[in-house]
């Protein structure tokens, strides 16, 4: 047995196929793709080592990533922003410590140590320490530093979150070199691949022999289990024994699933077999979810199957082939996409051109999550991008630019929860009017409120945009007219009893207020404002928040947004 074809299955296998597959891709090998998945091969599995280290020393480059810092900080300092010398000193002193502890006996450890001792001395730009500088950039770059600090952050920052210390992982194992860590790495995790598989094959060849000197000779713990029944047993004998009393994987369709889908294989969806004592296979505690050596080896490649996004972890998984879904999360994997923000990844999803053809007939399943496997926990959401949201990112991403980055990015998850974002409108109304803000943002979330509602209702095909954004903004112009009327003050104590009303959904004390307003001013109500009550074309929230919005709003602030 040389060769398995694997096919997709929960979102976690799915990821870790993507990542297995963008490793050896960016190594240079290719990895056949079927509808669902993609053929693994034994040629595969021998480049592996090399190809995973060399994926993540490449992507996470510490060197390349104290480069860029270094030198905008430097540049800055040097053009007189003295307080940048005291995070230039912050930084350099982590990196003096860190080739200190492992190569403070080779040359060019000592020469970035010295430059950096002369660098944090001097406490006004000089000349010389641009030199200094370039000397310590490029000490950091040789390939022994580089690889080891490299190898120890992305182990600690991206790996030990989802896996603990398993393997090369161990803090143990930090002072070896990249060739001794990859020769774990194949130990841990490749070999028992291998030997699952010459195991089957030799079996289902009936060669006796070499099934048992391969139990006997493997490193492989888990076919230990093996050995006693096997002892006697002829290989017709085996065969039957592991289709009647070894259990499968669960996430392949391979015959051998003799290790446990615990918190060491996949810390954000696994418990400890100690803690899933009552989910275990009879109970009895030996085995959770059992899974295969090429499972676990697939969910290893995870990380790199990712997109990172603020420190979170974004994988998206949808109803079509794997090379759809390799494509549509390949699409982020950029050596900077730790710097890609998650309203990035979204619109960035909407515009692929690669889904155009049929985005408006799948339900795209965004997982987000972070994982701390210390304290046991794991921050993990499931977000539906729908059609109708996929129209109303398209069609009107403009308006989302006018939302302040974190509230553009929450209101952003509450549409992809399904959860109505009219809670989280108040709450920033509320917030604008207590703190005498703009509330200018507030208008695009209700007319992009106002969308989604009327695709969710009226599909997407059935609205005209430029009218109905212009309805809600006669309501808000009305508003100020009754701002400039009586004055910002009075209107922010008004401001705060309209806003209890809406909260409690009272539409006749809300439309009481309001009507009392235009007439003591002698002012004309327009008529947009029954819909309050009658609710034909604009739901309460939607015209209410306008008309607050309105009624705070500063003099001169940008109107009315064309094709928005």
């Amino acid at each position: 047995m040389d060769r398995m074809e694997v096919s997709m299955n929960e979102w976690a296998l799915t990821q870790g196929m993507v990542g297995y597959k963008r490793i050896l891709e960016s190594y240079g090998v290719n990895v056949p793709t079927t509808h669902d998945g993609f053929t693994i091969t034994k040629e595969q599995l021998e480049v592996l080592p090399d190809a995973f280290f060399d994926y993540f020393l490449k992507k996470y480059s510490v060197a390349n990533r104290h480069e860029q810092v270094l030198k905008s900080w430097h540049s800055r300092w040097k053009n007189g922003e003295e307080k940048y010398k005291s995070n230039l000193n912050k930084r350099l002193k982590d990196i003096e410590t860190k080739v200190d502890k492992y190569f403070k006996e080779y040359e060019f450890g000592w020469n970035v140590i010295d430059n950096v001792e002369h660098y944090r001395s001097e406490k006004t730009y000089k000349e010389e320490t641009d030199e200094w500088l370039d000397d310590i950039i490029a000490g950091i770059h040789t390939k022994e530093i580089d690889e080891k600090l490299t190898c120890n952050a992305f182990k600690a920052i991206y790996f030990q979150p989802y896996f603990g210390q398993v393997s090369f992982l161990n803090v143990v194992h930090n002072s070896k070199n990249v060739e001794e860590q990859k020769a774990l790495f194949e130990k841990d995790f490749i070999q028992p691949v291998i030997d699952e598989w010459n195991l089957l094959y030799a079996i289902d060849e009936n060669e006796l022999n070499t099934v048992h000197q391969l139990l006997q000779n493997s490193e492989h713990k888990s076919l230990a289990v093996l050995k006693r029944p096997f002892k006697k047993l002829s290989t017709d004998e085996m065969k039957q024994y592991i289709n009647e009393e070894i259990l499968k994987c669960s996430l392949t369709d391979f015959r051998l699933g003799l290790f446990s889908f615990e918190e060491s294989v996949f810390s954000p969806l696994a418990l400890s077999l100690k803690n899933a004592l009552n989910s275990t296979w009879n109970s009895e505690g030996n085995n959770f979810f059992p899974i295969s050596a090429l499972a676990k080896l697939l969910l290893f490649c995870a990380p790199a199957g990712a997109t990172i996004s603020n420190g979170k972890s974004v994988f998206v998984q949808f109803d079509g082939s794997f090379d759809q879904i390799y494509q549509t999360n390949e699409h982020y994997s950029t050596e900077s996409d730790d710097n890609i923000s998650f309203d990035e990844v979204i619109f960035d999803l909407v515009t692929e051109q690669k889904l155009r053809a049929d985005m408006l007939i799948k339900n795209y399943l965004i997982v987000e999550y972070e994982s701390d496997y210390q304290a046991k926990k794991t921050l993990l959401d499931y977000m539906i991008l729908t059609p109708n949201l996929i129209h109303l990112f398209e069609k009107h991403n403009k308006l989302f630019g006018y939302l302040f980055y974190k509230n553009r990015i929450a209101f952003i998850k509450y549409l992809l929860k399904n959860i109505d974002t009219k809670v989280f409108i108040f709450e920033t109304l509320r917030d604008k009017v207590k703190n005498n803000y703009s509330p200018l943002e507030v208008m695009f979330m209700t007319i992009l409120r106002h969308y989604n509602e009327f695709y969710l209702k009226e599909g997407v095909n059935y609205m005209d945009p430029e009218k109905q954004q212009k309805y809600i903004w006669v309501l808000y112009k009305s508003a100020e007219n009754v701002r400039n009327k009586i004055g910002l003050k009075k209107a922010q104590g008004i401001a705060y009893r309209l806003l209890n009303s809406v909260q409690a959904g009272n539409r006749n004390t809300f439309m009481d207020t309001v009507m009392r307003i235009y007439i003591s001013n002698d002012l004309e109500m327009p008529s947009l404002l029954l819909e309050a009550l009658h609710e034909n074309n604009m739901d309460f929230e939607t015209i209410a928040n306008a008309w607050i919005s309105g009624l705070i709003s500063k003099p001169n602030e940008e109107g009315e947004v064309k094709n928005g």
